[in-house]
């Protein structure tokens, strides 16, 4: 079976798990690196996300730290 590299919304969505709403805001506040092609629409590109993601992850100890309130 051949992996597709573009993902549908709805498959981004999905693969995330995360409401279909919450993708095309990400991709409109630029958020989420996507592309989109007249006649085709929006295609998010598994690799680009995959490393997208994982250049924003953070460690166990900092988990939480940026959704804190600070006094």
């Amino acid at each position: 079976m051949i992996e597709r590299r573009w993902l549908t919304a709805k498959e981004c969505a999905e693969y995330l798990g995360l409401h279909l709403k919450t993708i095309y805001r990400a991709a409109k506040e630029g958020k989420l690196p996507y592309s989109k092609a007249e006649g085709i629409g929006v295609r998010i590109d598994k690799l680009a996300l995959d490393q997208f993601l994982q250049a924003r992850s953070v460690g166990p100890g900092e988990f939480g730290k940026e959704l804190r309130r600070t006094k």
